[in-house]
């Protein structure tokens, strides 16, 4: 792995009573152009990626947003998500915690909780 741009070594190791999901995303290479503006609220972001949270309430909709670069998104709770996208097209899929996609082109885009409960997404976007 690599912190800073220089390799490290390190484990994760649980010391809690219940079952926690680790996620490890290792960016080998990012584009070499200037970063794209942020598409929300920036929960974290280093030199290669900005994270987003997106907590959303049921029936909750993200505003609409364009990711300009690749982006991850994970599921950290379950879900029913509704991606719509700027046509005005969506779909709807259930997502179990630790679920993900990697999206690889440039997206505008709606998230929407369809479930009963909070649901949270987390989305990884190269700079």
């Amino acid at each position: 792995s690599l912190a800073n741009g220089k390799p490290y070594t390190h484990r994760v190791h649980n010391v809690g009573d219940t079952t926690k999901d680790v996620f490890l995303v290792q960016f080998l290479q990012v584009p070499r152009s200037a970063p794209a503006p942020p598409v929300a609220t920036v929960a974290a972001e280093n030199l290669e990626a900005r994270v987003y949270n997106w907590l959303l309430a049921p029936g909750a909709t993200s505003a609409m947003h364009t990711h300009e670069r690749p982006y991850l998104i994970v599921a950290s709770t379950l879900l029913r998500l509704k991606i719509t996208t700027a046509d005005g097209k969506s779909n709807a899929e259930e997502m179990k915690s630790g679920d993900f996609h990697w999206v690889d082109s440039k997206v505008t885009h709606t998230l929407t909780n369809e479930g009963e409960a909070q649901g949270q997404i987390v989305e990884i976007e190269l700079k």
